[in-house]
């Protein structure tokens, strides 16, 4: 079965790596059809069963001497993914923060409540998408820091067009 594996704050600050030594790594652990999509983390590759969040990091850690959270999601989570995604347009950018679990409805809701227009957030099981309502690169009033502290959980974020892209050309030619 195919997964991707998102790993949080790869190549930001001092916490930098090959993309070359994390595919021989998760090569090394036993698995198959490793890639890995630009340099963030990104990793696509084929396992009998779900490994565990804590096989990828620790060995990880051991690897590359700094801690990065690992959020697992099969192919079939990614394409239930892009089928939920609320907001759809040429002109629409849209991010995605994976979630380690879901979160409850009152935290969801509560979440929900912090995007200020024309920003908006929406939860979904295990993910939270965000509406940049200025377009990319513009300043935006929603920090991951505040979904950290209202959820209490780990996330890492990426943009809906990187999905889209590890889907494409990874997981879609193979399902």
């Amino acid at each position: 079965m195919q997964y991707v594996a998102f790993l949080r704050a790869i190549n930001t600050g001092n916490r930098r790596i090959k993309m070359a030594g994390l595919r021989a790594l998760y090569g090394d652990l036993g698995y198959s059809n490793v890639a890995t999509y630009l340099a963030t983390g990104n990793v696509i590759f084929d396992a009998p069963s779900p490994p565990l969040p804590l096989e990828l990091e620790v060995p990880f850690a051991q690897q590359f001497g700094f801690t990065s959270e690992v959020f697992l999601r099969s192919g079939e989570e990614i394409r239930s993914i892009l089928d939920t995604v609320p907001w759809r347009g040429d002109d629409v950018v849209v991010e995605v923060s994976f979630l380690e679990r879901e979160p409850g409805v009152a935290e969801a809701r509560s979440l929900e409540a912090t995007a200020v227009a024309p920003e908006e957030l929406a939860v979904s099981g295990r993910e939270v998408f965000f509406l940049r309502g200025h377009g990319r690169g513009a300043p935006t009033t929603h920090k991951e820091s505040t979904s950290l502290d209202l959820l209490n959980m780990k996330m890492t974020r990426r943009g809906m067009a990187t999905v889209v892209q590890v889907y494409a050309r990874f997981l879609l030619p193979r399902m």
